[in-house]
């Protein structure tokens, strides 16, 4: 996916392991630019955060064990080439709870790729056009992800 823009959606994927489904991730990552949105939805344990790792890898932002669930914290910020803003929605119950947080104003700042897990919490709020990524699992290990351009 050297230019994901200008590839076909959607894109499917099969993963058997964690390292896949990153590889997966850091692909997407080639040809995300500052202000784009990635939309992670999918159950608990599904591999979300996993698959931000690899487009954090991906942009230059941290890789490895770096890129941990912001679940508790609501965000967490990568440095690198190109930032990235990593939020965890699970826990909010709303539109209020996301303008407490300040959340608009980071879809709105286009300086980093915002990674967004639990994006339903916030359609009112994300932009139109981001990329929407949907993790289903198969079994314990298998992962489908389904990346669409909206």
């Amino acid at each position: 996916m050297n230019n994901v823009k200008s590839k076909k959606f959607p894109i499917k994927a099969e993963t058997c392991t964690p390292e896949e489904t990153i590889a997966v991730g850091h692909d997407l990552a080639h040809g995300l630019c500052p202000g784009d949105v990635v939309a992670l939805e999918g159950d608990l344990g599904s591999g979300k955060t996993t698959f931000v790792k690899g487009i954090a890898a991906g942009l230059g932002a941290a890789g490895g064990d770096a890129v941990t669930s912001p679940t508790f914290t609501l965000m967490h910020v990568y440095h690198g080439k190109i930032p990235v803003y990593h939020f965890d929605l699970y826990r909010l119950d709303g539109v209020r709870d996301l303008e407490d947080i300040g959340f608009g104003e980071f879809v709105q700042r286009g300086d980093a790729v915002l990674c967004v897990e639990w994006p339903e919490k916030a359609s009112a709020i994300l932009p139109g056009a981001c990329y929407w990524v949907k993790i289903n699992m198969l079994d314990r290990h298998r992962r489908s992800i389904c990346i669409t351009r909206l």
